[in-house]
């Protein structure tokens, strides 16, 4: 079964599944989990050093607390590798405690283990008042997306040219926890583009029960995607390649003069009654997929 067709199975018997957290009720406000598990086949470059990829780790969590607008309080994180080697450990365990750092929360435990690869997998929990959800983007809503797109595939362009201190560097990306908890009072609807923008539409559209009309000109590309990937390459990338973890969200137009201006975005489009179109043209429903 693809990776889409089991998601479709288990939203047949887990009613509350298809955000990227889990929310629930607790006292006066809402608690946010999610997890993730990432292997080396999959997720890791061969040449990716042990400190990216702890902090890749975590980030991929905390990008789910972000787009939930909710604020971290804690991450678990449990490596499984062969031979678990000092390097790898400490390397991993450096680059997950900085990431952690950076959002203003803690590693708070985890697990290790012997496994046939080297596997992470990364618990996170956080908290949020007013959860967004992929469902409530309206008609006539903007679409907007954070920061810039392509950064991942660059890194992985720059990984096989044996640049690996950049590479590091743009995979070692900052998950937009600052940015989510911002927008989330403004916002109708949030997702974490970790599927590629395109299957990332989709999925918004889906839960919303709305189309959109995004234009490929709004579209901000990185200036790293712009300098490392090859022209032929490009659109490639930044539409259906996975992993960049920027924030695509909705929100009224007359709402958008109201978003804080600490947030980078880009409006690329509006909500439509139906369709996912780029350009006039249906855009194919296709991303990255385990």
């Amino acid at each position: 079964m693809r990776e889409s067709e089991i998601i479709a199975f288990i939203r047949e018997r887990i009613a509350a599944a298809g955000d990227d957290a889990a929310v629930i009720p607790f006292r006066n406000t809402n608690l946010v989990f999610t997890t993730d598990m990432l292997h080396r086949t999959t997720d890791f470059p061969p040449e990716a050093s042990p400190y990216a990829i702890g902090w890749r780790g975590v980030a991929v969590s905390l990008s789910d607390l972000a787009a939930m607008g909710a604020r971290p309080l804690g991450v678990l994180l449990a490596l499984g590798d062969p031979g678990l080697a000092d390097r790898l450990v400490q390397g991993v365990l450096e680059g997950a405690l900085a990431c952690c750092a950076t959002v203003g929360t803690s590693l708070i435990g985890g697990d290790i283990d012997r496994h046939s690869e080297l596997t992470l997998v990364s618990s996170a929990i956080g908290e949020a008042e007013r959860p967004v959800m992929r469902k409530g983007a309206h008609v006539g809503d903007a679409v907007c997306v954070t920061g810039d797109l392509g950064r991942t595939q660059a890194a992985l362009q720059l990984y096989e040219k044996g640049r690996t201190i950049q590479a590091d560097e743009l995979f070692a990306f900052p998950p937009r926890v600052a940015w989510g908890t911002l927008l989330a009072p403004h916002v109708t609807s949030m997702i974490d583009i970790s599927d590629g923008l395109a299957r990332s539409l989709h999925l918004l559209a889906r839960e919303s029960g709305v189309g959109f009309a995004v234009e490929e000109e709004l579209l901000p590309i990185s200036p790293e995607a712009a300098r490392d990937i090859p022209l032929r390459d490009r659109r490639e990338a930044i539409l259906f390649g996975g992993e960049d973890y920027e924030l695509l969200f909705t929100v009224p137009k007359g709402g958008l003069a109201d978003l804080p201006p600490t947030v980078r975005f880009s409006v690329i489009g509006e909500v439509t009654a139906d369709k996912v179109l780029l350009n006039g043209h249906e855009l194919p429903d296709r991303g990255y997929e385990h």
